[in-house]
């Protein structure tokens, strides 16, 4: 039901993973994964997986659609929670989450489905975009993309019913993808995109251009947030509106405006407040190359073999998977964040 108090839960919601998100981008470094940084590809192959996907889900059975976000919603929780708890503390606590959510959804409780959603996707939220943000995902990137989002949620959910279909297939559903605090056919509800593209601006605009622009970035989501809800009460608005369509134009807008006044994005080290030698990669890729053949050549270590390697080019760990290279370089005394190679 669309009442003040809903809506202001919502907005209290949002505005804690905006926030959230920009309070642990700069205190916790998120391991990177071996693909390297972002790049403008990344942003078109995303751009494809956002139009095929929802036509994808409706091919599938609830249960199965509920399975694949359950699956996302637990590795973008331990990542979150890794550098807080550890590897194997964050794995426990996001198996727990993700089952409390199934029994909840088997117990029919629906109200405890809905705080185990929000608070799922709230952790996975502010990870994910950090990650994005640290592996150097630049402010052009998010905002080509989000214009892509927008002009797709124009078809999908404005102009057409893919996104109606869809959110009758998954509303009241364990992981569904909205952050809602109603249940029914009809919640009160922003969706996983919405919330994802509201805190990635602030974190990459941060990074690109400097605080005030993260700080704009984030009232300026959040108050397109609290005018669209604005429209649906007094009914100038309808229900289920897009509403990347706003936010879409808004952070391309803001992009544009930055551009002109601050000219070139800062590199990730200068957001980090690094100097220049300390990031200097001269000579680093002979070194790692020899890291890795003295790990290839190691005793017993098959070919395929996963290492993590530290800043100076020595190997901390090695494991069948990424993961388990990651473990083995922590139960070993690593305690930063190394990079990761198959040999």
């Amino acid at each position: 039901m669309l009442t003040f108090q809903n809506i202001a839960l919502l907005d209290v919601l949002i505005a804690g993973i905006v926030l959230g998100g920009l309070g642990y981008v700069r205190r916790f470094t998120l391991p990177r994964p071996p693909v390297g940084h972002s790049t403008a590809s990344d942003v078109l192959i995303m751009s494809c997986l956002v139009v095929v996907m929802p036509v994808a889900y409706l091919s599938l059975p609830g249960p199965a659609v509920s399975a694949i976000f359950g699956l996302l919603l637990l590795a973008g929780a331990q990542m979150t929670l890794a550098p807080l708890a550890g590897g194997r503390w964050a794995t426990l606590l996001s198996l727990l989450l993700v089952a409390a959510d199934v029994a909840a959804a088997a117990a029919g409780s629906g109200g405890a489905v809905l705080v185990l959603n929000a608070l799922l996707i709230v952790i996975a939220v502010i990870g994910v975009s950090s990650l994005w943000a640290q592996t150097g995902m630049k402010a052009g990137h998010v905002a080509a993309f989000a214009t892509v989002l927008a002009v797709y949620d124009l078809f999908a959910t404005g102009l057409g019913d893919l996104t109606d279909r869809f959110l009758a297939q998954v509303v009241g559903q364990p992981f569904a993808p909205l952050l809602a605090v109603t249940g029914g056919s009809a919640p009160v509800a922003a969706g996983l995109g919405d919330c994802l593209m509201l805190t990635l601006w602030p974190l990459v605009a941060t990074k690109a251009y400097g605080k005030a622009a993260g700080w704009i970035g984030a009232a300026v989501g959040i108050g397109l947030i609290v005018l669209v809800e604005i429209g649906f009460v007094t009914g100038v608005l309808r229900s289920g509106m897009a509403f990347l369509t706003v936010l879409g134009p808004a952070i391309l807008v803001q992009y544009v405006i930055w551009r002109r006044l601050r000219g070139a994005e800062r590199r990730t080290h200068e957001w980090l407040g690094l100097p220049a030698s300390e990031v200097d990669t001269s000579g680093r890729v002979e070194r790692l190359a020899g890291s890795l053949r003295a790990a290839r050549s190691a005793t017993g270590m098959p070919a395929g073999t996963w290492v993590a390697v530290a800043g100076d080019d020595s190997v901390v760990g090695h494991g069948p998977t990424p993961g388990t290279a990651l473990r083995a370089a922590r139960r070993a005394g690593y305690e930063g964040a190394p990079f990761v190679k198959q040999v």
